[in-house]
């Protein structure tokens, strides 16, 4: 037997799994966080890829738009007391900038987090808003591929616009960057549908969405990126400023040493965690995995999804969504179709997982809840989850576990890519 731990809220839960079932244990690999997180970010701006440097760039009497997808508030703080740092070199001070806190359309408890970081930056002298994707945008152009761009007005509209993001794997778009926070934490609720809605029924969503991204950050000119790198633990271990791309392709060349796995063969059984606390707080927040595990899964097979998930579905729409359209996909196309929403884009994407494979999950969440979900088995214990798969798939199945569904990228061996 083997003994594999998974994270689930705060703390972890054990599955002990035959040593001639299980296949691989598929993580991420950790790197150490420099010494002094401000010292290179900081060196990161002075030093911008393929950019001038912004302290040449502004001018008096400029408006500086900083728009941060940083959910770390102390981080989020330093990033945008370091811009300060920067521009004061040309005569501007706080009050002269405005920093636009991000829309995450994947993230439930966005509500808390800005707030709290809102009040955390504000103490520097800036003037803090949170984008509304509900909210009157500009309208910049369309994509090559007819997606209609309406961006946040105070960032469309100052001449110096800097994004500030944290580069990490996003089981929906490949990558959180600068893109990422352009094209659906900046935009327009439409903009978002039209970038999400055509992917609904794709298998590799991400690189669908993260094509899109592209496609509407570079209708977009003149950024300024700073972005940062983190482990597991939220060190800061390397930064990077400048061109957006290409200050983002010199980022994920480290995320890929931390987060891509080579995945040698699909799984019958696949055991996968979000990562704990706050990534499996609720039904909401823990599905991005299952996209993941999805993608390494042989046949019908089953994926067995731990996470804690206290607060419930975690997002009323959602719920209702699924309550409602649990039977019919077509039906929900059609509605999302006709008015797309985040909540019903996610319980089409859950729904579809559970006509694609047999979905199990080892959760708090009360029994009438998983009720609702059609398909979907509830356990209290990991190893009655195994030992319920290994009945149904056989004694001679393989059991892949991923502890930290929501940060790695698997990548399939080009002889396995057909399940």
């Amino acid at each position: 037997m083997v003994d594999v731990w998974l994270p689930y809220g705060g703390t972890e839960v054990c599955v002990r799994i035959p040593t001639e079932n299980l296949q691989d244990i598929i993580d991420v690999r950790e790197s150490r966080g420099v010494e002094n997180p401000a010292d290179e970010i900081r060196g990161a701006i002075k030093n911008p890829i393929d950019s001038e440097r912004l302290a040449d760039t502004v001018k008096i009497g400029d408006k500086v738009a900083l728009a941060l997808n940083i959910f770390d508030a102390a981080i989020a703080k330093l990033v945008v007391s370091l811009i300060i740092e920067e521009v004061a070199q040309s005569g501007l001070g706080s009050n002269d900038i405005t920093v636009i806190l991000a829309f995450d359309p994947f993230r439930s408890k966005r509500d808390y987090l800005t707030n709290q970081i809102k009040n955390e930056i504000s103490s520097l002298g800036v003037s803090v808003v949170i984008h509304n994707p509900l909210g009157e945008g500009t309208y910049i152009g369309d994509t090559e591929s007819g997606v209609k761009i309406y961006l946040n007005k105070a960032f469309a509209e100052s001449r110096i616009k800097i994004v500030s993001s944290v580069i990490e794997p996003n089981p929906y778009a490949m990558y959180n960057w600068g893109g990422y926070e352009i094209a659906l934490g900046l935009s327009g609720m439409k903009t978002i549908g039209e970038i999400l809605a055509p992917n609904l029924n794709l298998n590799d969503l991400a690189s669908s969405v993260h094509e899109s991204l592209i496609g509407v950050s570079r209708k977009i000119e003149g950024i300024f990126s700073v972005s940062i790198i983190r482990n597991m633990r939220g060190e800061v271990i390397k930064a990077f400023a400048g061109d957006l791309e290409k200050s983002f392709y010199e980022g994920a060349k480290i995320i890929d040493t931390m987060y891509k796995t080579q995945v040698e063969k699909r799984a019958d059984i696949i055991f996968i965690s979000p990562g704990g606390s706050p990534l499996d707080a609720n039904i909401f927040d823990s599905y991005g995995c299952l996209e993941n595990a999805l993608k390494i899964l042989r046949g019908r097979g089953m994926i067995t999804l731990v996470a804690e998930c206290f607060e419930g579905y975690g997002n009323m729409e959602f719920y209702e969504t699924i309550s409602r359209f649990k039977n019919d996909l077509g039906s929900l196309e059609k509605s999302l179709k006709r008015r797309f929403s985040i909540g019903g884009f996610l319980a089409y994407r859950f729904l579809r997982a559970l006509k694609r494979a047999e979905i199990s999950m080892v959760s708090v969440i009360p029994d009438y809840y998983a009720s609702e979900i059609p398909g979907l088995r509830m356990f209290r214990i990991a190893n009655e989850a195994l030992n319920y798969a290994l009945k149904e798939y056989g004694r001679k199945a393989k059991v892949s576990v991923i502890p930290h569904g929501n940060h790695i990228i698997p990548v399939l061996k080009e002889a396995e890519n057909n399940p």
